[in-house]
């Protein structure tokens, strides 16, 4: 088990310390978000205009502008869902590999060159080789400062 907080070094210098929750849900920065969680949280590289997010094969409307030109989308396998809600495009996901563990099926394949893990349904009829169109939760995503790793809050 965890202790009530958690501290998370990198390379001698204290990157995070907080309750296991708060980690796994609102990292500081990439680093925290890729060492929390199994799988690990996959990581998009996007460009951002106002309060969009373009990566290639797809664009994400993030619910404010950020700021920033370059970042990170940040989504953990989990916050992929079997269908895009309506308005959103989704992710179109190039399965290489489905791995079905009880309760858990994991794909693992790529979007737009980019390697992705998604959490779906045990009993989700796919195969490698499909193409599988996935939704975001919104409420999930994680975007990063593309430079400094940090977390856009």
């Amino acid at each position: 088990t965890m202790g009530d907080r958690i501290a998370v070094m990198k390379d001698g210098i204290l990157q995070q310390v907080a309750p296991p929750r708060e980690i796994y849900d609102k990292p500081v920065n990439m680093y925290v978000a890729g060492f929390i969680g199994s799988p690990t949280m996959n990581f998009i590289p996007v460009t951002v205009q106002g309060t969009t997010a373009k990566a290639t094969g797809f664009e994400l409307e993030l619910p404010t502008a950020p700021g920033i030109e370059k970042g990170v989308l940040g989504i953990r396998p989990e916050a992929l869902t079997e269908h895009p809600r309506e308005g959103h495009s989704g992710l179109d996901l190039k399965v290489e590999v489905c791995e079905v563990l009880g309760a858990d099926q994991f794909l693992y394949g790529t979007v737009g060159g980019d390697a992705i893990t998604a959490r779906v349904d045990p009993n989700m009829k796919v195969s490698p080789g499909d193409r599988v169109r996935l939704g975001v939760d919104m409420r999930r995503l994680h975007l990063f400062d593309g430079p400094t790793g940090k977390a856009i809050q």
